[in-house]
């Protein structure tokens, strides 16, 4: 430890504690990945390692520390000259960043209010509100991504800051997973690769739950035996011969039935089949309070048309049009807010991020 400790006097470390917050965030950007800045982190003494780590957001400030902590506690090994080569390629970015002007260094004294953009923070924080995309329509998510989109790119040197208080007003898994991929250190085709997949899962597990719910829906319509409804359910889950024991032993004893966007499948599913089995002894008056926590507006408007006593030709084609339109929706959420999140990751335009968001509807959103 001694050994590279010296490289910190050798290389000047300790003057990136001397530099303003706008050019540690540029020296620090995701082209320099997580694994390298700890290296770096490492030999800094503690305030200024303290002042470099205050510039990486939440995400990379976690995997950062992970590898600092693994190296001090003797479970990561890096020899003497990985330590030498990232402090020399240090130097030639900087070097460079100051060629191409993308960092400057004031050398006269500058008035700090020009920089200090503290209050314009707090007022973004208070301004941005919870985000949840099930619950957010098409409108609101554009509008929702372009403020984010907006302050983290006007906020000069509170970059990170930004991003943080982006990542704490997501209340979704999916949206949450892509910008904390959005914000890491990825490669492009790494968070390529990671977004197509949350998208393809999110919306399979969405799919589940809306079939799982068509299943109950068209059963109010046409009742059929317990256990023809629980083979039913069961055939949307790749063990299907055990789901349906489940649903059948388990399902009637459950006590609180629940139909949520925020729970698994299976869960919901053995809401459904004990809230079919309380349908069936005391119609729509028995399930009444039950499904007035229910946050699922295929649920909710699906058991509306199941109760008022149209036509069961038509309250069947309504039922299957309307989840067909609903994963429509969901598909395009998914897609928008991927793109959304690549235009930060890549920081182009609003204008651009909101003529792509724009390009799943028929409407033009402006600023």
């Amino acid at each position: 430890m001694a050994e590279i400790s010296s490289l910190n006097k050798q290389y000047k470390l300790d003057s990136l504690g001397l530099l303003p917050d706008f050019c540690l965030q540029e020296i620090f950007s995701r082209e320099i990945n997580n694994a390298t800045a700890a290296k770096i982190i490492i030999l800094l003494s503690e305030n200024t390692r303290l002042k470099v780590l205050e510039n990486f957001n939440m995400v990379r400030a976690v995997r950062i520390n992970k590898i600092i902590n693994d190296f001090e506690n003797g479970e990561l090994e890096i020899p003497f000259s990985r330590f030498e080569k990232t402090c020399e390629d240090l130097m030639d970015r900087v070097q460079e960043l100051k060629e191409d002007g993308r960092i400057q260094v004031p050398t006269i004294c500058l008035d700090e209010s020009i920089l200090n953009t503290s209050g314009e923070l707090s007022d973004f924080s208070d301004t941005l509100p919870r985000f949840n995309f099930y619950h957010n329509d098409i409108h609101d998510l554009i509008s929702w991504w372009n403020l984010a989109a907006k302050n983290i790119k006007s906020l000069f040197g509170q970059k990170a800051q930004a991003e943080n208080i982006v990542l704490k007003r997501l209340e979704d898994e999916f949206s949450a997973e892509i910008f904390a991929h959005t914000i890491d250190d990825l490669r492009k085709s790494e968070f390529s690769d990671k977004a197509e997949g949350l998208r393809v899962s999110t919306f399979r597990e969405y799919e589940l739950r809306l079939n799982l719910i068509e299943e109950f829906l068209l059963e109010l319509l046409d009742k059929k035996n317990d256990r023809d409804f629980a083979a039913r359910l069961a055939d949307h889950f790749p063990e299907d011969n055990s789901m349906q024991d489940k649903l059948l032993k388990n399902g009637p004893l459950l006590l609180i039935p629940a139909v949520k966007d925020e729970l698994p499948a299976e869960d919901i599913a053995m809401s459904l089949f004990k809230l079919k089995l309380i349908h069936d002894e005391y119609d729509m008056h028995g399930i009444e309070k039950l499904i007035r926590s229910s946050n699922n507006y295929y649920f909710t408007k699906g058991l509306s048309i199941t109760s008022s006593n149209m036509n069961p030709k038509y309250a069947n084609r309504i039922i299957k049009v309307r989840k067909k339109s609903i994963l429509d929706e969901f598909g395009i959420k998914l897609k928008m807010i991927i793109d959304a999140a690549t235009c930060i990751r890549e920081n182009a335009s609003t204008y651009i991020m909101l003529e792509l968001m724009s390009s799943y509807t028929v409407y033009d959103f402006e600023e």
